[in-house]
């Protein structure tokens, strides 16, 4: 990532009908220099492709499940913030399209990993919302875990 940057990403939540939350803990790219957080399946929406292609795209590649646009539905949330950088001087600028799939269990696939992936994915787990809250860990983008307090428990 390039200091000043613009990065437009498509997410996808999976939840369990308990409302247990798959995320992934990973790092920021290095240059950012910002500790872990933990995030949904998703990444960047390549030139000329649609945010719901993205998502699906990115989910098949970080989780190995296949999803067709009709189990994605509708774009669920929409946030968009900036990042700034540990160095307290740079910082880049984000969009985060997200979509929500209802899934009883998988078994992650990382075969789609690119190399970034398996340098920076450091743990895979379900979450609980509360155990999520009350666990003090890092949460991306901002807003996510109020976002689904309040969507999947509303």
């Amino acid at each position: 990532m390039q200091p000043g940057q613009h990065r437009e990403t498509a997410r996808v939540i999976l939840c369990k009908p308990n409302l247990e939350i798959f995320l992934l803990k990973t790092h920021f790219d290095p240059e950012v220099g910002l500790p872990p957080r933990w995030i949904t399946p998703g990444g960047a929406i390549d030139l000329g492709e649609t945010v719901l292609a993205a998502a699906i795209r990115e989910l098949a590649e970080e989780t190995g499940i296949q999803a067709s646009a009709a189990d994605l539905g509708d774009l669920v949330w929409k946030t968009q913030g900036r990042w700034d950088w540990a160095d307290g001087v740079n910082h880049h600028t984000f969009v985060d399209h997200f979509y929500l799939l209802q899934i009883v269990d998988f078994e992650l696939d990382d075969s789609g990993w690119t190399d970034d992936e398996r340098r920076d994915v450091l743990e895979h787990r379900w979450w609980s919302l509360s155990d999520l809250k009350d666990s003090g860990e890092s949460v991306s983008p901002p807003g996510l875990v109020d976002f689904l307090a309040g969507h999947l428990q509303g």
